[in-house]
């Protein structure tokens, strides 16, 4: 007879130890409750140091000590296998500012955050919830309910995604997270409930100050606030989100100062970017915060580095930064010239070192002087003394210098990334926003010249984020590179943006998509005004834009065509022998065939390959058993798919994407229906519409107007109307008739032997021996007193590019010659004489004033 100690159950079994018979010893129950007394006795010391308690490496069929929490004791147990789950959650190790940030979160400090890392949530999730988990043992002690934290995210999407990380993890089962988004309705926040045993809410700024205002009783125990994104969380719509941050940050002090608890507040504030906004916030509501910067530039911003530009000509470029120097300042500098050449490094120390008595100089050929020059560097200096060092990019890396107060760029950094490697050199001068003291001002001087146009613009991105002053001229040529980058996008499509709401909610920099109307490819054969039919045959991803085919009372064809397909592979499918990319095909959806057109292949018939159906308008990744050859009898019809969109509409709360409740609820009215609505603009295969349904009433020839669609979507809370959506594209359909209306008068002009000259309005002329500016009218006005002003228009119709340095200046000319004037005439139309031929640019001119 056996005697167990049950240990575990299950249905049809149970796991125990053997206590007494067959196989047992008498003294092994005494040993082994000896055995776990000492292991429990052992591992609740809590003056061991766990952590050189942990193995270094698991290996299977080893035996460890686990904590069993249903016996809450600890246990012997044999590892049989080892699970690696670091590709799910796609976060393996730790970042640089994981390793500082981590162990400030997690013991409840004020924390903010700057780093590329922080776009995954986990970045700063981890420490926090084992914070809050152990902060959550003292909500007992309250006397409120509702949430303790609160994460603030810019937008429902952003929300959404940590509300799913945080369901997948197992802090779903203490802290049970909930994800609330309210719209605009006017009851639709005092109908919202929240669960008592919430002790986390993930929500938007606009969601939370209206649940504020009616339920603001729920949140008087809110002791931790993340701004998740925060960069964005100040800047969309700056007015109104910042009343909505406003009102949080107040509710948040006076919660946290009013009740006496053991969980002091947190305020944790994650961004990959500083904002001015974040140095208020440190000030006003985070006493003693812990700040952790990784990005190098993003660090000089914090740090209060001045940046200063000053633009010239690559002839005359030490000149100017001689005249940058101060050398003999009131407070001790130490000044660094950065250069991108060993010759540089030469011309420079040269000029520098004729004015100045403290000057050095390293670069690859000089490797052996370096403890020399930092020795030399390092030395004490007193008022009056300006220790210049010239160095190259590469040499800097080596020098480890973090005490200079001068930066001078004359090598101009070719990315962002290079730029903030140069401003660290200032690191240890940086303004302490924790300490609140005023540190000697610091300079970063940029010398942009002809030579550079084509790294300009990823800088000035970042100079426009500082309290630089930007001459007009370097604003100027930044605009005439963008509209050329615009002008290379000629073949993308429209973006998807400017169709819905009349402007890119992205940075048109960076998406790559075309902003500007094309007289061909949007060229539209829909009406553009007018009563149309519609049947809403697949409704798209979004809220005001879904695919239909347009109905004709007498047009049958397509009608016919579906029917004759629908017999043809009735009796036959021919597979497609091979698959070519712009080719069309049949794919087969159910018992359905569509024409469809592909647009990716791949190397085999055994994977998926990408399909847009022509006569449905959706694209998708098919199998390639799916597609088979389409006759060419099925092919002469064009596509019947059309886009429609709904015109005048746009998401609520500064979202750029509808939320899927207003998808759906739209989705199930109009999918399926025959829909006459009101054309008001079309472009390539895309008609704006103010939409309705209408109903015809049975037995009568009189229609009603069943619903308005724009209406029912103001009607979900979620959206706002958008007046200037239609004024937006006209405004840019204009613009392309006026450019294509002065390219017609030019060549027109041409055509009949007039000179270039007569059809500028504006030209500038650039004096070399004095770099003065004079800015002409129109030809026989030259009377006209010179301006500051320095604006080199770029023709219609031609983009702006970049300058070569050997054509910018020809010695022998008197003058600049400016872009869009023939060489062989002068700034009147005249032609020139003998040695005074120019060549012309290709580009704008740069040059300081």
């Amino acid at each position: 007879m056996l005697q167990i100690c049950p240990q575990r159950f299950y249905p049809s079994c149970l796991w125990g130890r053997v206590v007494w018979g067959p196989g047992g010893v008498a003294g092994t129950k005494d040993h082994y409750d000896t055995l776990q007394a000492q292991m429990n006795l052992f591992y609740h010391d809590v003056t061991q140091d766990l952590s050189r308690l942990k193995p270094a490496l698991l290996e299977e069929g080893q035996a460890y000590v686990v904590y069993w929490a249903v016996k809450k004791s600890w246990c012997r147990a044999v590892m049989e296998s080892v699970i690696i789950d670091s590709i799910s959650c796609q976060y393996c190790t730790l970042s640089p500012a994981d390793r500082y940030s981590w162990p400030a979160v997690a013991r409840g400090y004020n924390t903010v955050i700057i780093s590329h890392n922080t776009e995954q949530p986990l970045s700063y999730l981890a420490p926090l919830l084992s914070h809050i988990q152990l902060n959550s043992v003292f909500t007992s002690f309250t006397s409120s309910l509702g949430p303790i934290a609160v994460l603030l995210c810019p937008g429902w999407e952003r929300a959404q995604m940590v509300y799913d990380m945080l369901e997948e993890s197992k802090v779903s089962q203490t802290l049970h997270p909930v994800i609330i988004l309210v719209g605009i309705g006017k009851n639709e926040a005092k109908a919202v409930k929240i669960p008592k045993n919430c002790l986390l809410l993930v929500t938007t700024p606009f969601t939370l100050v209206r649940l504020l205002s009616c339920h603001c009783f729920m949140f008087l125990r809110v002791y931790h606030l993340v701004l998740d994104k925060a960069e964005e969380l100040f800047a969309l719509e700056p007015v109104t989100l910042s009343f909505q941050m406003d009102t949080i940050l107040q509710h948040f002090q006076k919660v946290t100062c009013s009740e006496e608890t053991f969980c002091p507040k947190q305020l944790v504030v994650v961004a990959k970017r500083w904002t001015n906004h974040m140095e208020t916030l440190i000030g006003s509501h985070m006493p003693s915060p812990y700040i952790i910067i990784s990005v190098p530039e993003e660090a000089a911003l914090y740090g209060n580095v001045q940046q200063v530009i000053l633009m010239t000509l690559e002839s005359n470029k030490i000149q100017v930064l001689l005249g940058a120097l101060d050398f003999s300042p009131a407070v001790g500098q130490k000044s660094l010239i950065v250069t991108n050449s060993v010759q540089e490094v030469e011309d420079v120390f040269k000029a520098v070192s004729n004015k100045s008595a403290f000057c050095l100089k390293t670069h690859e050929g000089l490797t052996h002087q370096f403890d020399f020059v930092m020795e030399q560097w390092r030395k004490e200096i007193g008022p009056g003394t300006n220790v210049i060092l010239v160095t190259t990019n590469d040499c800097l890396k080596c020098l480890g210098i973090k005490d200079a107060t001068c930066l001078i760029h004359h090598g101009f950094p070719t990315s962002p990334k290079v730029f903030g490697s140069r401003l660290f050199c200032m690191a240890e001068n940086f303004r302490n926003l924790c300490e609140g003291s005023n540190s000697q001002v610091l300079r970063s001087v940029l010398l942009p010249s002809e030579r550079n146009a084509s790294h300009i613009v990823g800088v000035l991105r970042y100079l426009k984020r500082t309290n630089a002053l930007l001459p007009p001229e370097l604003l100027a040529f930044a605009q005439g590179v963008h509209a050329a980058r615009e002008d290379q996008k000629m073949d993308r499509p429209l973006c998807s943006y400017l169709k819905r709401f009349g402007f890119c909610s992205k940075d048109s920099g960076v998406c790559p998509d075309r902003h500007q109307f094309h007289c061909q490819l949007d060229k539209s054969v829909l009406p553009a005004s007018g009563v149309i039919e519609v049947r809403i045959i697949w409704f798209y991803y979004n809220t005001s834009v879904f695919f239909g085919r347009m109905v004709k009372k007498d047009d049958k064809c397509f009608d016919i065509m579906a029917s004759e397909m629908v017999s043809y592979y009735a009796d036959k499918k021919p597979g497609a022998k091979e698959l070519l990319e712009g080719c069309l095909y049949a794919v087969q959806e159910d018992e359905v065939f569509h024409r469809s057109d592909l647009r990716r292949d791949n190397e085999t018939l055994f994977f998926t390959v990408l399909v847009v159906f022509i006569d449905v308008g959706k694209e998708d990744e098919v199998k390639s058993h799916q597609i088979f050859q389409l006759p060419e009898q099925f092919q002469s019809l064009p596509g019947q798919a059309i886009e429609v969109i709904i015109c005048r509409v746009k998401p609520a709360d500064a979202e750029i994407n509808w939320h899927p409740k207003v998808t759906r609820t739209i989705s199930q009215k109009v999918r399926g229906l025959q829909h006459q609505a009101r054309a008001v603009l079309s472009l390539g295969n895309t008609v704006f519409v103010d939409p309705m349904v209408i109903t015809k009433v049975p037995g009568m020839k009189t229609f009603i107007n069943e619903y308005n669609v724009q209406s029912e979507i103001l009607n979900t809370g979620m959206a706002i109307s958008n007046p200037d959506h239609l004024d937006l594209l006209r405004e840019l359909c204009e613009k392309v008739c006026d450019q294509k209306s002065q390219l017609d008068i030019q060549t027109a002009s041409r055509q009949r032997g007039t000179n270039t000259a007569e059809l500028m309005q504006r030209f500038v002329i650039i004096h070399p021996s004095s770099t003065a500016y004079v800015l002409l009218g129109h030809r026989g006005n030259r009377s006209r007193p010179p301006s500051p002003q320095l604006h080199s228009p770029v023709p219609p119709g031609r983009s702006q590019g970049v300058p070569k340095p050997e054509s910018m200046h020809n010695p022998s000319s008197r003058f600049w010659v400016c872009p869009g004037v023939p060489s062989h005439l002068d700034m009147t139309g005249k032609p020139l004489k003998g040695g005074d031929q120019a060549s012309t640019p290709e580009a704008n001119l740069l040059a300081t004033k």
